[in-house]
Order: C-alpha cells, then structure tokens, then sequence
C-alpha cells in the first residue's frame, strides 16, 4: 500500500491485548446463531480493519502469549499474579480470535516462555533504523514505548482511534524518552504487572529524578556523593534492590529466535480476502465486515459475470 520511495510500512500487532480490549469494549450481547458469545471477534476485526484502513501497511503481523508461565514469572512467581481470572465469555472466544485472524491469511507468532511483547520487540528489532522499513506497534501496553525509534512508533488506542507515539510525542506527553521507560518503571513499578518499584517514589516522582539526574545508575551515584537528601534519599537506599530488579523485569527481549518468520509471509495484498469474508459469513453472520473488508481491500468477488468479462477481455490480446 506505500507508494514509490516511501519506506515500507508494517503493523506489528499485540492480539492478545486487542482480544481483552475488544471483549470490554464492544456489547457483551453480541451473539452467533448457536448463541455463543462473538463480541471479541467482532470487536479484534472491527479494531484491525480500521488500524489498516487509516495507517495502510504494506505488512501485518500479530504477536500472542502462549500461557502464564514465562521467565518473568520464572523471576517472580507472583508476576501478574493479581490479575483476575479471565471471563469465561471471553475465554471461548480467544480460540475463535486466532483462527478468524488466521481465516486473513495473517501470520501470528510466538515464543515459549515469552510474552507477546517480546516478540513483537525481537520483529521490531530487526527493523529498527533501516530507512527502507516504518514499524507501527498495536497495542495498549506502555511497555511498548521504549521500543520507539526514529522509524518505530507506537500505536495506542484511545477513545475509537490510536494515538502514535514517537519520540516527540511520548516526550510531550509521558514527560519521558524511550530509554527512559525502564528506569522509570525500575522507580515507579508498574501496577497492571504487580511490579512494585520504589515504594514512596510514584510516577511524579520517577519523572523528576530522570530529569533531574538521569538514570538509574546516575540517580545512585548523586544519592551516594550527597545530592539526593532527606525522604528522597532514604527511599530510594531502601528500594535499591527493588528498582534494579522491577527495571530489568520491564526490559522487553529483543534477540529472540522467531521461526519460521518471513516479512514476506505479512504482505497484505496476499492476504486471503475471499476466506475471510467466508468466516465472517458462516462463523459471525456478519454482512457489515463482509463489505467493510472487502472495501478496504477493494476486493471483487468473482461471480459469473465477472468471468464472463475477464474471458472476454484475454480474448482481444
């Protein structure tokens, strides 16, 4: 979808947060024929044909959890521990959530004993600074942000559309640049993955001593020759260990071994149009993204006529 001398744009996509947003999202009356809950499929579709419909890659991909158990929680086995268990509308859906995806002809990938953002990180990775390649990232995750470069953004959804976050953006917004989100979360923790950080030090003030000193290594070397006094001080000593070891829980994996993966394997033009809107017929009963695909994609079903015109076409050459 780029056109000449433009780099090539790919979507890299979180499915398994778009599955949770879509669930929460989207009305929990939302039924099949068989009356089983659709509301994430239905949701997932509607958010994915948009995010291509406005941003128009030339290359999609998805990145999935496989389970609980992963090295973090190998680290700490009360990593995410807190989280509710999933509804079970929601848990009968995820299966389906893949195989429509899968129905695209879209290539979902995912490494055992990693999370979805890593391999979403290793992707991007491979990417990162070759002015041939623009890389969006799809997801809800603020870890996502210290993946940001000066050709790979972060799309955030927000209020029916998705902000993207670059550098500048993150900065104007967040108070913070990428390489800075880990020390930031080293200090301030991060509430959604039961990471504690620095007890006492709180976003506001994460932010404040990274501007004022730096990172986390800095920070430690003006506490020790004094600059850092009084509450501060005694926080910070007294969560040293804390913050080193929620910071290094925050670093996503960039290096992993993706198999089988081929940047061709994402090209959309070759994506599977026709399945899909037979998915979405027999599987959801869904007209509306039927015609909504088949637009984005310009896609024309080949009925009788349009043979009868295309064989009569090959006839005059």
């Amino acid at each position: 979808m780029n056109t000449e001398n433009t780099p090539k744009k790919i979507l890299l996509i979180d499915i398994s947060h778009m599955f949770f947003r879509a669930y929460y999202a989207f009305p929990r009356n939302l039924r099949d024929e068989n009356g089983e809950p659709i509301n994430a499929i239905f949701g997932v579709a509607q958010i994915l044909l948009s995010a291509i419909e406005t941003h128009k890659p030339d290359y999609i991909f998805g990145a999935k959890d496989l389970g609980k158990k992963t090295i973090r929680s190998e680290k700490m086995p009360e990593y995410k521990g807190h989280r509710p268990e999933i509804d079970d509308d929601l848990r009968v859906q995820i299966p389906r959530v893949y195989e429509m995806l899968l129905s695209w002809g879209m290539p979902i990938y995912s490494v055992e004993n990693y999370e979805a953002d890593d391999v979403i990180a290793s992707i991007a990775n491979m990417y990162d600074g070759n002015p041939d390649f623009k890389v969006e990232i799809l997801t809800g995750d603020a870890d996502a942000f210290q993946l940001i470069s000066d050709n790979i953004s972060v799309l955030k959804p927000s209020k029916g559309e998705n902000i993207e976050f670059t550098r500048d953006v993150l900065f104007e917004k967040k108070g913070l640049y990428p390489e800075e989100i880990i020390d930031f979360k080293g200090m301030a923790g991060d509430t959604s993955d039961n990471l504690k950080g620095v007890a006492g030090v709180g976003e506001k003030g994460a932010i404040t001593f990274i501007r004022e000193y730096g990172n986390l290594e800095k920070i430690y070397e003006a506490i020790e020759s004094g600059l850092v006094k009084g509450a501060k001080q005694k926080k910070m000593i007294a969560g040293k260990e804390d913050a080193y070891f929620t910071r290094d829980m925050a670093r996503l994996y960039k290096d992993l071994q993706i198999e089988e993966y081929s940047l061709d394997d994402g090209y959309l033009n070759d994506f599977t149009i026709d399945v899909a809107c037979m998915y979405f017929e027999q599987e959801l009963g869904s007209t509306t993204l039927q015609n909504r695909i088949k637009a984005i994609f310009n896609y024309e079903e080949e009925t009788e006529e349009t043979i009868k015109n295309t064989d009569a076409q090959s006839e005059l050459f």
